[in-house]
């Protein structure tokens, strides 16, 4: 058989199971909730950082003068009475006191030394304390904190009131501890404020932005999958920013949807049933054709003036079945069933069908003259005009050979209560993309004028029967249809099945 190309297309419900597999492959810390965590907390962190270094600075600053200051009293009665001598024993024990190596003031241009230890080493560094700036003191801080703890320092600055400058000799070591237990405390506090304050910041965009947005992106999902469910149109919260507005305008939008999804079911099921029509109604005006061309050959003067008006008037009623159907009904008439002798059946189809090159193809009707099918004579009629039109089509338009024996045979046999009714031709055979799509609508043709309803129609009137058709791929060529078609159950039957049925669940 002729091919056509055939074109798939998802559905909403395909597109919204895609959308949700995306959703659910995206890594756990690609998330949006985690990464807003996880930013937050590095933002206060380093919030924290900040403040740890001009905290450290001032506390080495603060270590420095609390040293000098306790150096003051002692210095200052020592400075009264110049003729105070102390013992090492004492200079010790004022060392030891002050937590200094050595305290010595400057008067007048001259250095007295109050009290030294044995231990005094070369001093590294001088910072003089009224002129120590705050850069001087973040520096040193940081290298104190990394490289100190053998350095030793000499303190100097003035003693109030007088003109007097006392300088404290101390080792770095015990500051270098103080900063390092200073650190870890703040450590301990920033990692507590940060996480409370990542936590409670989270909250609020978690409930300000991220729920809001994860909300309208759940709702997109669940509105792609059901674009015809009212239940899945979003609910707008009542808040005036910018969110609330997105969520009404998203909503609008989603009623606007579907609407227009509606509509357009609505044509779309209004064109599914116009093309129904119009396919079926082709293979009857077929007949009317061929007769009005034979009609249009008479003699009869009358015979000619009527047969063009004859056509015309078929014409206008293929166009008038178009424009007056019923909106948007869809679905088929329900079967009347009774039991039919197929061959006469089959016999009439085969009668009536009259196309151009049917005459080049020999019929067969090797259905058994007593046997019977159980279902609608209109439908199942139908049912065979489709699929023999469908095969003389492709075997007359077929360009592989014209001296190939053209052949269509119909026939049946039952097995139990099942009629099975085979359509084969000696056609092309249907195209593998065919049959991808072969009982699709609008994707299924065969034949290079078709409309793709022949097929879907065959196979909606069919399963309505309860039945099944199907094509058997053979190696022989041709196309091979098969029609499984059951009996209706009687009362007895439908009894007898339904005992069958708890046995075996009993068992």
């Amino acid at each position: 058989m002729a091919n056509e190309e055939i074109t798939g297309e998802q559905t909403p419900k395909t597109t919204g199971m895609s959308l949700y597999r995306e959703h659910e492959k995206i890594p756990f810390y690609r998330r949006m909730r985690v990464r807003l965590l996880l930013l937050i907390t590095l933002s206060v962190f380093i919030t924290e950082i900040m403040v740890f270094m001009p905290s450290i600075a001032s506390m080495q600053e603060s270590w420095l003068e609390d040293h000098h200051q306790s150096a003051k009293a002692i210095s200052m009665i020592l400075a009264s009475s110049p003729e105070i001598t102390l013992s090492p024993n004492l200079q010790k024990n004022v060392l030891t006191a002050t937590d200094a190596l050595a305290i010595s003031i400057v008067r007048n241009g001259e250095k007295i030394n109050l009290a030294t230890s044995p231990d005094l080493k070369q001093v590294n560094e001088t910072i003089n304390l009224p002129d120590y700036s705050e850069t001087k003191a973040l520096l040193d801080s940081l290298t104190t904190l990394y490289f100190g703890g053998n350095n030793i320092l000499l303190l100097r600055g003035p003693i109030e009131g007088t003109n007097i400058i006392l300088e404290v000799t101390v080792a770095d070591a015990k500051l270098r501890q103080a900063m390092i237990d200073f650190s870890w405390h703040f450590v301990v506090i920033s990692l507590t404020i940060a996480i409370v304050a990542a936590t409670t910041i989270y909250l609020i965009v978690h409930e300000l932005l991220v729920r809001p947005l994860q909300s309208i992106y759940t709702n997109m999902l669940d509105f792609v999958m059901e674009p015809h469910n009212p239940s899945k149109i979003l609910v707008p919260e009542p808040r005036r920013d910018e969110l609330g507005m997105t969520q009404k305008r998203i909503s609008v939008i989603e009623s606007e949807l579907q609407k227009s999804y509606a509509h357009q079911k609505h044509l779309a099921n209004l064109g599914l049933a116009v093309s129904k029509i119009n396919h079926d109604m082709r293979n009857i005006l077929a007949s009317a054709q061929l007769m009005s061309d034979h009609l249009a050959t008479a003699k009869d003067p009358m015979v000619k003036k009527i047969a063009p008006k004859l056509i015309r008037a078929i014409d206008r009623a293929v166009t008038y079945s178009q424009t007056v159907i019923t909106y948007g009904r869809t679905q088929e008439e329900a079967p009347k069933r009774k039991k039919l002798l197929l061959h006469s059946l089959v016999a009439d189809v085969l009668e009536s069908l009259t196309l151009p090159g049917s005459d080049q193809v020999e019929f067969v009707n090797d259905i058994p003259v007593d046997m019977t099918v159980d279902a609608d004579e209109e439908q199942l009629h139908r049912v065979l005009t489709n699929l023999c039109r469908n095969a003389v089509q492709a075997m007359v338009e077929r360009e592989d050979g014209e001296n190939l024996q053209n052949k269509l045979t119909i026939s049946g046999h039952r097995i139990d209560n099942m009629a099975i009714i085979d359509v084969i031709d000696t056609g092309p055979g249907v195209p593998a993309k065919a049959k991808e799509h072969l009982f699709s609508p609008f994707q299924g043709s065969t034949s290079r004028n078709g409309s793709g309803l022949g097929l879907t129609i065959c196979e909606e009137l069919i399963h309505a029967l309860g039945g099944t058709i199907s094509l058997i791929d053979e190696d022989s060529g041709g196309a091979h249809f098969e029609i499984r078609v059951p009996d209706l159950p009687s009362h007895g039957d439908e009894r007898q099945r339904s005992e069958k049925t708890h046995q075996r669940n009993d068992a």
